[in-house]
């Protein structure tokens, strides 16, 4: 798969390697901030949330959404307990408590996409409000962790995993895993076992929600750099990657082998496995996407571009005034490449960020890591500082967030339309050619019959989604004109 310039090292990754660099030669003891109020703290992120995805609410479903919507209108109690169970032939996913936590989303919001998505930016919330919690107890003020939670809420990797209702596993996996890392932070401070209980428990929901959370082991272990329990978090650490390996196991079971998408020789993706490659992802180009979550395919106004050339000028102030504590550095760091290594071979993305949800659960140690910076500065830099930084991510978040607007209308537009002309007609109908992706937000190739049926009413069976150009006598076909925006129906053969 070719990527754009924006997938390798390059300028981008040059300056957030310097910046990481640049801290830890520089590290020290942090500066405490007096503490502000925790339910004002939680507030202020909820209201944060609110206001920065409030124009998605109205945005339609797109892609795979329509799928998994229309196949949770089938679902019972029966049929979700089922996807604890093997599947037949090879799985690609196991996904059961996902599943079954969409499934119930569906029974109050229906196929209502506002409803959909006020569930989305509200496990958003939810996932920055903890991922306040644990800056807290990684040992940053409560002013600082408001800063890093803030952060986390308003990046710009964060556009895909909250318009695009489909990412909600990423949402799910999120909030399982930092509550059971908040549990085990409970644990290590009291010894009381029942926290530890707890703890594992959303740690099971989490890896039983998708793939990223079976890093919790390690992810425990980093917290090793923050406490001074550290018997318990070994010990911690220990019993949850057993668990995760009785998981995998299941897991295995029931996919009848690894699972994930395949590559280009058929097999699992995951066993294309490159050294430098790998190391490029998780050492290099995540860092890079953190730093400067950038769409860069979609068309950029003034405003936007200004701010991402912004951030190296705030990344080499932020250098120079912060002098944080090299161990909770370490600590920040490792979380993040922890975070990745599920799905390093997902994160080498290209210029329009697709695929960006999978570095969802390692922004929160991004997150945490400005947390300690900000602790480290005095109190007027530490305002203007984040002041900056917040306002910058708010306008490339908004930019970003208008592809996923745009797309979904689009793609809502196109179903509509061909509806209504594919009613008039008789026999089978055959659609190809239909892209995947534009701009870096997911299309129209997968769920589009559900699409159409959903806007215009016609039956999903009666369209059927080809790649490939074979011919076939006697149906209607239909393919994608990208200069038109538009499918167009092709001359019988």
């Amino acid at each position: 798969m070719p990527f754009s310039q924006h997938a390798l090292f390059n300028i981008e990754a040059v300056i957030a390697l310097g910046f990481l660099a640049a801290l830890l030669l520089r590290g020290g003891a942090p500066e405490r901030m007096p503490p502000n109020g925790l339910r004002l703290a939680l507030l202020i992120i909820v209201v944060a949330v609110a206001a920065a995805f409030a124009p998605i609410l109205r945005t339609p479903f797109l892609y795979d959404d329509y799928t998994h919507i229309s196949d949770a209108s089938h679902f019972t109690w029966r049929v979700a307990l089922q996807q604890f169970e093997p599947v037949t032939g090879r799985g690609l996913f196991f996904r059961p408590v996902g599943f079954f936590l969409y499934w119930l989303n569906y029974l109050w919001a229906g196929a209502d996409p506002l409803w959909w998505h006020v569930s989305s930016v509200a496990l958003h919330a939810i996932c920055a409000c903890l991922t306040f919690l644990l800056c807290r107890e990684a040992g940053a003020s409560r002013r600082a962790s408001l800063a890093g939670a803030l952060l986390f809420a308003l990046t710009g990797l964060s556009a895909e995993t909250v318009a695009w209702i489909d990412a909600r596993f990423d949402l799910m996996t999120t909030a399982f895993v930092l509550i059971a890392l908040l549990a085990i932070c409970r644990y290590a401070a009291s010894g009381n076992n029942w926290w530890l209980l707890g703890g594992l428990a959303a740690g099971v929901a989490g890896m039983l929600s998708k793939e990223s959370g079976f890093c919790l082991p390690l992810a425990v272990a980093t917290l090793a750099w923050f406490k001074n329990d550290r018997g318990r978090i070994w010990r911690a650490a220990l019993i949850s990657g057993a668990l995760a390996a009785v998981l995998f196991a299941y897991r295995w079971w029931a996919l009848g082998g690894i699972g994930g998408y395949a590559g280009e020789g058929g097999e699992s993706a995951i066993f294309d496995f490159n050294v430098l490659r790998t190391a490029n992802a998780l050492l290099v180009r995540q860092w890079a996407l953190l730093f400067f979550p950038f769409n860069w395919s979609a068309p950029a106004d003034a405003l936007a571009v200004a701010s991402v050339f912004a951030i190296p000028l705030v990344l080499a102030a932020a250098a120079w005034m912060a002098k944080p504590s090299r161990r909770a550095m370490a600590g920040c760091i490792s979380f993040v490449i922890v975070a990745g290594l599920p799905v390093q071979h997902l994160l080498l993305l290209g210029a329009g960020l697709s695929g960006s949800r999978a570095l969802y659960l390692g922004s929160v140690g991004w997150a945490m890591l400005w947390a300690v910076l900000l602790d480290s500065m005095k109190l007027r830099q530490w305002i203007v500082l984040a002041s900056v930084l917040l306002a910058i991510e708010t306008v490339i978040l908004e930019h970003n967030l208008q592809v996923w607007r745009n797309t979904a209308e689009l793609a809502q537009a196109v179903c509509a339309s061909f509806g209504k002309t594919a009613a008039g007609l008789q026999g089978s109908i055959v659609v190809r050619g239909l892209p995947a992706e534009r701009m870096g937000a997911v299309f129209l190739h997968n769920g589009f019959p559900q699409c159409v049926e959903m806007n215009s009413g016609l039956a999903a069976t009666r369209i059927q989604v080809a790649d490939s150009d074979a011919a076939q006598p006697g149906v209607h076909e239909f393919r994608w004109n990208e200069a038109a925006g538009r499918l167009e129906e092709r001359p019988h053969r």
